[in-house]
């Protein structure tokens, strides 16, 4: 019998200013043009709040013109930058 999987989710990434706090560096990333652009979480955190949750969420790519994809956040916690989802 095999039991449930253990999320993988540093406890750091629950929310905007546990991110801050352990200095993480966060990138959004598009789906269909590849661009990327690190993310100021402080200016978010000022229009989002610092208890906003980034781990599954997306925005239409405002990184190239025109493009219709959307944009993912991946978090630098661990050497490298990894999926904000589970």
């Amino acid at each position: 019998m095999m039991g449930k999987r253990t999320s993988l989710r540093p406890f750091y990434t629950r929310d905007i200013a546990s991110l801050i706090a352990a200095d993480v560096h966060v990138r959004a990333l598009c789906d269909t043009c590849d661009g990327f652009r690190s993310v100021d979480l402080v200016a978010l955190a000022a229009i989002k709040g610092a208890d906003y949750d980034l781990w599954g969420k997306r925005t239409r790519c405002r990184l190239t013109t025109g493009c219709q994809g959307w944009n993912r956040f991946y978090f630098n916690g661990r050497g490298r930058f990894e999926p904000m989802r589970g």
